[in-house]
Formats: structure tokens, C-alpha cells, sequence
């Protein structure tokens, strides 16, 4: 009862329409549960099998697919990200001795691109061809590679090119034939589209003292 009343407190302090929580103890989930709604049209109640989005949370379902394919022998992480995108052969980089871009830089975040939000969040539809046309055309670089951190969902977006070259397969399929399926997170899905309709949870941003729906 007291993990509900601390939950239910917090939505509504802080005005959330709802939440789905989950108590792991020893690596077990021992207690799950919801606090208010799913859908503010629909009141549907939310449940421990409300299916929401995890935004950038996906980035570390990307880094371990890349260390699985490292151990695989199928890659190497201080290799130029070049040899697995060649769409990046021609990138001019932001001084004559800088290092190039490696796949351990984009994964650490040091690959010297700039933080992209709201860019990234605005081009998640980009086609495979669209995203290779934006890598060709040449990258932004606020400093040169392996010398300072900068968030980068361009950079992770590069590294979901680095995973289906390597492997052979969209890396949505990737993760999930080899990460998400073996560790039975079946609800877990890259398309909104697969999620059945009655435990998606709709997103929503604050508008003065209301919420307004934020579609997939």
C-alpha cells in the first residue's frame, strides 16, 4: 500500500496522467502496478502491460547489439565507422588533423557531433535512402571527434546503419531476432503500429493546465 500511495502521489504532484511501475528485488519483479490513466479520452487505466515509449532509453538496445556484434568478431569498435557506412567516404571533418570518426566514438558520444534535439525527434520517419542522403551530404561537427562530449541521436542513428550493414538485416530486426526476443520482451517493438491499441499509452505534452496528446 505504501508504494502505491508514494506513486499516486507523485502523479499527482506532478500532474502525470498516469504511470506504470514495477519493484525488482534480486532480479525479479516481485511487485508491478498503475496509477492513473493510459488515455485521458478513452480513461483507460493503466496497467504493469501499458505499452509506452522509451525514446533515447532504445539507444542502449543499439550499444548492446553493437558490443554482440564485437564479440561476434563482426566488427571492431576503434575502427572508422567508414568501413561499415561508406555513405560517410567523403565527410570533411573540422580540421586537418582530426581523427576520424570511430564506432567507439559514436557510441561514447565523442564523435564532436552537436546535440541535435529537437533536429533528431523531427526526422524519426527519415526512409533508409533519406538517412543515406544526409550522411553523403556530410556531417555538422561543433569539435573534432574524441575530444569532448556532445549528446548525438544522429550519431546513434548512424550506428543503426552500423548494425544493419554489418549484420545483414534492418537493425530493428537485429535487436529484436537477438536482444529483445531472448530476453522475452515480447510487448517491446520498434513500430507503434504492432502495439495493440488498448494497451498503448498516448503520449501527452503540458499546455498551461492541460495536456495535450502528442501522437507517435
Amino acid at each position: 500500500p505504501k508504494i502505491k500511495t508514494l506513486y499516486g502521489d507523485f502523479a499527482r504532484k506532478h500532474h502525470v496522467p498516469g504511470v506504470a511501475y514495477g519493484v525488482v528485488v534480486d532480479g525479479e519483479l516481485v511487485f508491478a502496478g498503475g496509477v492513473g490513466v493510459q488515455n485521458i479520452e478513452s480513461r483507460t487505466p493503466v496497467t504493469p502491460d501499458s505499452v509506452y515509449r522509451i525514446a533515447s532509453m532504445s539507444k542502449s538496445f543499439a550499444a548492446m547489439a553493437v558490443l554482440k556484434l564485437r564479440d561476434d568478431g563482426k566488427l571492431h569498435l576503434d575502427e572508422p565507422v567508414v568501413t561499415y557506412v561508406p555513405e560517410l567516404a567523403n565527410q570533411v571533418y573540422p580540421t586537418r588533423d582530426s581523427a576520424p570518426i570511430t564506432v567507439r566514438h559514436l557510441l561514447t558520444m565523442s564523435a564532436g557531433l552537436p546535440q541535435d534535439d529537437p533536429w533528431a525527434d523531427r526526422h524519426l520517419d527519415f526512409t533508409p535512402v533519406q538517412f543515406s542522403e544526409v550522411m553523403a551530404h556530410g556531417l555538422a561537427f561543433s569539435t573534432p571527434p574524441n575530444t569532448r562530449y556532445e549528446y548525438s541521436n544522429l550519431g546513434y542513428g548512424i550506428l543503426g546503419r552500423v548494425i544493419t550493414n554489418v549484420s545483414g538485416m534492418p537493425y530493428q530486426q537485429y535487436i529484436r531476432q537477438n536482444i529483445l526476443v531472448p530476453l522475452g520482451m515480447t510487448s517491446s517493438t520498434y513500430d507503434v503500429h504492432q502495439v495493440d491499441p488498448a494497451r498503448l499509452a498516448m503520449g501527452y505534452r503540458r499546455l498551461g493546465d492541460q495536456w495535450v496528446a502528442d501522437p507517435p
